[in-house]
């Protein structure tokens, strides 16, 4: 009985160990900044603000609607 009394404890303190580790790392990894890139439109010129993610994308303009792709950071502008 003993012995199952210290595997119990062991598995327990195994449980809690992991459980603050993950936790720990969590809590330092920080929120996640998303980064933003700009570009003209090529039908009304207005500055487009999308993110990094969508580069290559398609997408349309939402002021005038004309269909386009996100370029790429090396192409988009301020």
């Amino acid at each position: 009985m003993d012995g199952m009394i210290w595997a119990i404890v062991a598995g327990a303190v195994v449980v809690v160990g992991v459980g603050a580790f993950l936790v720990v790392k969590i809590m330092r990894s920080g929120p996640k900044v998303e980064e933003y890139l700009h570009f003209r439109c090529p039908g009304c010129k207005r500055r487009i603000r999308f993110r990094g993610r969508q580069a290559g994308h398609a997408g349309e303009c939402s002021n005038c609607g004309k269909k386009l792709t996100f370029p790429h950071a090396s192409q988009a502008s301020d």
